[in-house]
């Protein structure tokens, strides 16, 4: 849409310092074809280089606030082998998880499209592959909450403990709902709108409240279909039969 919007440009580390410019020149190309659209652009030095740079923090004090002024980020890659907290931990996870839970963003939104003559190791064709996984991006194991006891020792310990809040899941779940209504196609087989809900509530019991509150929410969009799926299977499903 015409106007004016502020974008924060986050290149990274690695080929975050390559594919970030070229979504910039993409936006710029717009502007030129597009009547009134304008961009603003604000680029920040962020992630395991910095750090390195810094010895003390990923990222610079302002960059979270101008995040949340801004209509957008583009933010590209981080980490680097040698860039590493006193604890070990790759420098770099600290930004992502601060702009995840800074900014809210609950939904992990990645398209999966083939395009024509583009070299593929799926043997099936493009009108084949049109889907998009949705994926929590909040809660479950990204609340960190765990750690390790007895390093070193013969008895040492390590637990991460998975959170799913009914808030949680209920919003990423309508995101799915409602992005499949909003999609112009459904799937590349049938044509049919229809979420998957993809779990382990064969064995887990946070998966088995997941799929209660997925079944609650499902009802409310009678017009999409509803499928399920275990993780282990879905995976070989999204190579032999990706067009379902």
């Amino acid at each position: 849409m015409p106007g004016k919007y502020k974008i924060v440009v986050v290149p990274g580390d690695g080929i975050g310092r390559e594919v970030v410019p070229e979504a910039v020149k993409a936006l710029k190309a717009c502007e030129e074809v597009v009547s009134g659209l304008n961009f603003e652009f604000i680029e920040f030095e962020a992630g395991a280089m910095y750090y390195l740079k810094n010895l003390k923090e990923e990222y610079p004090p302002e960059l979270l606030p101008t995040c949340r002024e801004s209509h957008g980020v583009l933010f590209g890659a981080v980490g680097w082998q040698d860039a590493r907290w006193p604890d070990g931990t790759y420098a770099g996870a600290k930004l992502i998880f601060d702009l995840r839970f800074g900014l809210d963003l609950y939904a992990n939104v990645r398209p999966c499209k083939l395009y024509p003559n583009v070299p593929t190791p799926i043997k099936k064709g493009p009108e084949h592959v049109d889907m998009v996984i949705i994926r929590e991006n909040t809660e479950d194991l990204y609340q960190g909450i765990g750690g390790r006891l007895n390093r070193g020792g013969t008895s040492e310990l390590a637990i991460d403990v998975r959170i799913l809040t009914r808030k949680g899941c209920e919003r990423v779940i309508k995101y799915a709902f409602e992005l499949a209504r909003f999609r112009e196609k459904g799937a590349p087989m049938d044509g049919k709108k229809r979420v998957t809900c993809i779990d382990k509530s064969n064995v887990l019991k946070a998966c088995v409240f997941w799929r209660e509150v997925f079944n609650e929410i499902a009802e409310k969009y009678p017009d999409i279909e509803r499928d399920y799926a275990y993780i282990d299977a879905w995976t070989q499903w999204a190579v032999r039969r990706p067009e379902w």
